[in-house]
């Protein structure tokens, strides 16, 4: 089992290098980890995240550990305009170039609404919870998306990627959740298709149970339930998600776009 993005020390995948990446909701979990296996990989890397005091040292710590270019790109997904406003910067610092999109900016899982079944939400808990996760998980891959084709499609080439879940794909608990990570997957084959011509591909992620995030609000028992529920009987760590994230990325998934990478031990087959 991989602990850490250091059992990844020597990684070289092809096409990485000095390549521009820009990964939202990267402070924390999965989009830590991608930032730091890019950076791994000699990528420059900006990584955003809603406040400067979320993102500003991680930049400073992939610039001071890995040696490459960072910036912090401090924006809020779900506001179109801080959206556009970040994209400037990124252009400012990247002369225009933006090689790979990672959106990993997702509202955080509620305990409420996560089991709360449909029927039994208020009109207004309805139009709450649905709306603040669309926002920022489907809005705010939308506005990132917009702004990245637009500075891709002058090079012909770029890759897009999304972080959906496996709820997504065979349904579970959390409607609002599971609605916003479906979203996410009708967006990426749309844009897989639509651009394809222009060399820009465009895949998704599906984690299962992955150890960060609310993984850490449970109890040791309901880790040890749900770890059962893949064949290899554990959770995923972040990094096992990120290598995936880098794999899809890079030049060695070339021939691959429209197309749902699964990571959740088994649990989904398909």
């Amino acid at each position: 089992m991989i602990e850490s993005t250091a059992a990844f020390e020597n990684l070289a995948l092809p096409g990485l290098r000095d390549h521009v990446v820009l990964i939202t909701g990267a402070s924390r979990g999965i989009g830590r980890a991608a930032a730091e296996l890019f950076a791994r990989c000699g990528a420059t890397v900006a990584v955003n995240a809603r406040s400067p005091e979320e993102i500003d040292a991680l930049a400073a710590d992939l610039q001071r550990r890995f040696g490459v270019r960072a910036l912090a790109a401090v924006a809020d997904v779900a506001d179109q305009t801080a959206v556009q406003k970040m994209f400037a910067t990124l252009q400012a610092w990247s002369n225009n170039r933006l090689d790979v999109l990672v959106c990993c900016a997702g509202y955080p899982l509620v305990d409420e609404w996560w089991h709360t079944p449909l029927h039994e939400m208020n009109a207004g808990d309805v139009d709450q919870w649905f709306r603040r996760v669309r926002a920022v998980d489907v809005d705010g891959a939308r506005f990132c998306s917009y702004q990245a084709l637009n500075m891709m499609l002058p090079q012909r080439r770029g890759s897009l990627i999304y972080l959906s879940s496996t709820p997504a794909l065979s349904g579970y608990h959390g409607t609002p959740y599971t609605e916003a990570k479906a979203a996410l997957l009708g967006l990426m084959r749309d844009l897989a298709r639509e651009y394809g011509p222009s060399g820009i591909r465009a895949n998704a992620v599906a984690p299962g149970n992955i150890a960060s995030g609310w993984y850490h609000r449970l109890s040791g028992q309901k880790k040890q339930e749900r770890a059962t529920e893949a064949p290899l009987q554990r959770w995923g760590r972040p990094e096992e998600v990120a290598g995936a994230i880098v794999f899809l990325a890079s030049d060695l998934a070339g021939f691959i776009t429209g197309q749902t990478i699964v990571i959740d031990g088994g649990k989904v087959m398909r």
